[in-house]
């Protein structure tokens, strides 16, 4: 299964406050792609996002043997329980790290099907039959208004609060994950991105991106690239995986 993954600081920010995994043909984990986007004063940001992911991939190397295919969904939310809880211990154990957090968005392919958890308003996308379709509803001040209907969706994303997210990792001493699972066909590609992407491009372009004819690894490049071209807000961070194993 071909993944690749890229993190860029953007143009306007100091500190690159994203982080993301995707695992080397000699790691323990497998099939596992994680990305997050920390915040907080200082470095906080920074030692949110990585250690949300070092922490959630800890539960899973404990835990995973004890897991069957049909247990996915829950043990992606258990690690996800267990990243917030070592987030917000840290956050209290030191007043550098006060009030730190993170999104966290985790997908596993195993047999076939793709296992989404998330919490924030980092995305997962699928890229199917030359469309880009999101697996994952922000958790955000604007969703919400978009699903009470005050807004639209297109409203939604040029709203001035559109980056206050309403679920974090690490913020409290307790997070609700939501999680999707999703049968995976040939061809499929999978896109885990932060805001720094999502909120700088609109879907049908980078759907046009994933849909030309060039590697992963370009795919990625022309993605940072266009997103930086739009101002870089933020810092820009995603993975793409070859889900359906086509060469």
């Amino acid at each position: 299964m071909k993944a690749v993954g890229i993190s860029d600081i953007g143009k306007c920010r100091k500190n690159n406050e994203d982080a993301f995994y995707v695992p080397s043909s000699t790691d323990d984990i497998q099939n596992l792609y994680i990305i997050a986007d920390g915040m907080g004063g200082c470095n906080a940001g920074e030692v949110a996002s990585q250690y949300a992911i070092e922490s959630f991939l800890d539960y899973i190397r404990r835990e995973q043997s004890s897991h069957c295919e049909e247990d996915i969904p829950d043990l992606l939310a258990e690690a996800m329980v267990s990243s917030n809880k070592a987030v917000y211990e840290k956050s209290n154990a030191s007043r550098e790290f006060a009030e730190m957090g993170t999104t966290l968005v985790a997908a596993a392919v195993q047999d076939g099907k793709i296992f989404v958890a998330y919490v924030g308003d980092s995305r997962a996308y699928l890229y199917r039959k030359k469309e880009l379709n999101p697996l994952t509803t922000d958790h955000s001040y604007v969703m919400e208004l978009v699903r009470l209907g005050s807004i639209t969706k297109e409203e939604a994303a040029s709203h001035p609060k559109r980056n206050i997210i309403t679920r974090a990792v690490g913020i409290r001493d307790t997070v609700e994950t939501d999680a999707v699972v999703e049968q995976a066909m040939r061809g499929d590609i999978l896109l885990l991105c932060t805001d720094g992407l999502s909120g700088m491009l609109a879907d049908q372009e980078m759907a046009d991106i994933i849909g030309k004819r060039m590697s992963l690894d370009k795919k990625a490049q022309k993605l940072v690239e266009m997103a930086n071209e739009r101002g870089g807000y933020d810092n820009i961070s995603l993975i793409l995986v070859d889900v359906g194993g086509k060469n």
